[in-house]
């Protein structure tokens, strides 16, 4: 790992950044603890076709990609502490600062990365209402009506594989063609370690991904069997899917493009929080405890390949998990 990061090329504009530290007297530990940081930020947006290479790429990171890489990959991956996660905010909020000085602290951080509390926790009624306002053409633009019918079952589907199946954003992003057995209604998700996990579609969700795919013009459509990504992002210019003619395929989606659909579609909804994917996803895993399942199950079924990562989900759901799914309501929780 230390090679790894040692050998790791950063844009200028950070190493400028860094520079200005060493210079206005920061210690070479200091020092050389954010440069990791900033490569796991800039390695994990590159993972998510995301490329930070100059100073306007940073600061076009919308606030909820930010959070996405915190909650999902910070606290819900790498498992890191408290104070790990809070110091990396420091570092990414110091950085964008140093890009626009008049750009106020972007994120904010004080929950403990062990702890899972209920308002973590998407509802069923939720995950319902975002799933009617995909549906629903309410709010939307005139540009985003006339695409509306080639994205609702796209969207839908993002939504209902975080919420039923427990998928990070990652997930998503790295799903291929390839990975799809729809003969026996399965599809592998693989991790970033290479760990795979076999998921089991139901039929109603294995027709919702056909309709999204049916939904895709045959020239730009993924290519059955294929390296393909199965998400891909949408050219609301010329109102068809996007192709990359240097690599031949469709072009995928991104962690950014996601995020922004999940958060427009929150304003839509009414809703009186903003649900996250993450969210989304800590429902699925809460409710594997409602029924009888070995850990080598569960973990198959949440993508985890620890079982010490699901300690802070069984913690959750003897605390507040019946309660939580039998009422669907967030209790008063003393």
């Amino acid at each position: 790992m230390t090679k790894r990061r040692k050998d790791y090329p950063l844009p200028e504009f950070i190493e400028t950044y860094l520079y200005h530290l060493g210079a206005s007297g920061r210690q070479p530990s200091t020092l050389k603890r954010y440069r990791y940081d900033l490569i796991d930020v800039h390695k994990y947006f590159h993972d998510h076709n995301v490329e930070l290479n100059e100073p306007t790429d940073w600061l076009d990171v919308p606030l909820e990609s930010w959070k996405t890489f915190v909650n999902d990959f910070l606290i819900e991956e790498k498992h890191y502490q408290q104070a790990t996660v809070a110091r990396i905010v420091t570092v990414i909020n110091s950085l964008t600062q140093f890009l626009n000085p008049l750009r106020k602290k972007m994120l904010a951080y004080s929950q403990p990365a062990h702890t899972l509390t209920v308002d973590q926790v998407a509802l069923e009624s939720e995950f319902d209402r975002l799933v009617q306002t995909i549906r629903s053409t309410r709010g939307l633009s005139e540009n985003q009506l006339q695409a509306h019918p080639y994205l609702v079952n796209r969207n839908e589907l993002i939504v209902t594989l975080f919420y039923k199946y427990g998928l990070r954003v990652h997930h998503i992003i790295r799903l291929r063609m390839s990975d799809l057995h729809l003969a026996d209604h399965t599809f592998d998700v693989y991790d970033r370690l290479g760990n795979r996990f076999t998921l089991k579609l139901s039929q109603e969700d294995q027709s919702l991904l056909m309709n999204y795919l049916a939904d895709i013009p045959t020239p730009v459509r993924p290519r059955w069997y294929s390296e393909d990504p199965v998400f891909v992002s949408f050219d609301f210019a010329r109102m068809t899917f996007r192709w990359v003619y240097a690599k031949n395929q469709p072009k995928q989606l991104t962690i950014v493009m996601i995020t922004k659909m999940m958060r427009q579609l929150n304003e839509r909804s009414g809703l009186t929080r903003s649900v996250t994917p993450s969210m989304l996803r800590n429902a699925h895993v809460l409710k594997t405890y409602a029924g009888d399942m070995t850990p080598s199950e569960r973990m198959n079924i949440t993508c985890m390949h620890k079982e010490s990562s699901l300690r802070r989900y069984e913690q959750a759901y003897e605390e507040f998990g019946t309660e939580l799914f039998e009422s669907d309501e967030r209790p008063a929780l003393s």
